[in-house]
Parts: structure tokens; sequence; C-alpha cells
């Protein structure tokens, strides 16, 4: 299930790097003690969508409003959402102003996908640090296959993955992007998708997102043919 939050405008600017403030809202929506915190996420959420960049600076104007996207096939943790919008200020003199539910249709065979924020995907092949994979190694589809196979035979194991595909269009679009959250700098891949599997699978994939930390802004991605539903 996918919920579009849609949140106020402000004249007061935002900083460009505001993840933090995103993920905030979504630990004060659950409540302090929720049992999502710190968790492997079942769920994806979006940057904060709608922004505009002021030229020449670091900061974004939030004239118009906006939404974030949240979406998990979890419907205690949707319910939870749900619940707690009605009582969480967004951030400062930003409030949440309506609630949408998103549908997708998915299909057996190929299913197109974009991203809605950066892929992450940490490489821990060193005990000391890890690396970023992104579009600029020459292995990253395989990279982005063998991790959602890792991750969906884990969260869902009856789930058939057989003839389970990754394809990366080239597209000059496509961009290696960082992003910052907390001072901690991360490295992201926003591209075209297209993922050849059964329908059920496609449906887990768009709800938890691609990569690492699907819960705090990165690897949401929706279906290309409702791309007018993010403008």
């Amino acid at each position: 299930m996918r919920l579009k939050v849609l949140l106020s405008g402000t004249d007061k600017e935002l900083p460009i790097e505001h993840q933090d403030i995103v993920n905030s809202f979504i630990h004060r929506v659950l409540g302090s003690d929720n049992k999502y915190h710190d968790a492997k996420s079942n769920y994806s959420i979006s940057t904060l969508r709608g922004g505009k960049w002021i030229t020449g600076t670091k900061k974004i104007a939030f004239n118009n409003g906006g939404y974030i996207i949240i979406s998990s096939l979890d419907d205690n943790f949707i319910n939870a959402i749900a619940l707690g919008l009605h009582t969480t200020k967004f951030h400062a003199d930003i409030k949440v102003v309506g609630l949408e539910f998103v549908n997708g249709k998915f299909y057996n065979g190929w299913n197109h996908f974009a991203t809605l924020s950066p892929i992450i995907i940490k490489d821990y092949s060193s005990k000391k640090e890890y690396s970023f994979k992104t579009l600029d190694n020459s292995d990253f589809e395989t990279v982005v296959k063998n991790h959602l196979i890792n991750k969906i035979s884990k969260m869902a194991p009856d789930l058939d993955l057989k003839d389970f595909q990754v394809k990366i269009p080239h597209n000059p679009k496509h961009k290696v992007t960082k992003m910052m959250v907390k001072n901690v700098v991360n490295i992201g891949s926003l591209c075209h998708i297209s993922i050849h599997t059964n329908k059920k699978v496609a449906e887990l994939i768009y709800n938890i997102g691609i990569g690492h930390s699907t819960g705090s802004g990165f690897g949401p991605i929706y279906k290309t043919e409702n791309k007018d539903t993010y403008r």
C-alpha cells in the first residue's frame, strides 16, 4: 500500500539537505517506542517532494507545498502511520493537509520503474569500512539484482524468484548523486530500472524500495506509467 502525504507550503526556506527532517517526522508519527525504529525496514520513505532549489544557495523554497511517499505491505505499519499523521506537525509551520492512497498495477513479466530517491547500496567487503556501489560501477545492474534476490529471499522466502532479471537502460538523465543525512554522506543512483518477475514480487519491491536504508529516504521507486502522480 502506498500513501501520499500532502504537506502545506511555507514562506520559510528549508535546507537542501533535509532528509533528517523527514526521518524525524516519521519517527514522531510512529511514536517514540515504536518497534520499527532501527529495525530492518519492510517499508520505504521518499525524500520531500515539491521544493525548488534557490540558485546559488544551499536552501530550497517550499512555497506551494509538496508531499512525501510512504509504502509498505505491512498493514499494521500503514495503520500506525495513518493514525499518527492526524496529530503530528511535519516541521515548523508545515502541516499535513491531506492523505491520498496511490494504486499501482503489477504484471507477470517486465515491470518498469524509476527512482523517487537515490538507490544506495553499500559494499561491506572491507571489515573496517564500506563503499558505495553506483551507476559508475560496470557491475551495478548485477549488484542490484543480487541485492534484491538476497533481500526478498530473507523477507519473503515463499515468493518465486525464478527468471528474476534486472535491466537498467542507458539514459543520459541517469546520475550518481550525494545525499547527506545527519552529516553522513551517502552516494546513490537515480535511474530507470526494469524488473522481470511475477506480479507478487514486483509489488513487494515497489513497496519496500531498492537498496539499503529504504526506511530513511533511499530507494523508493514508482511505476513509470504513473509518473504524473509524482510531478
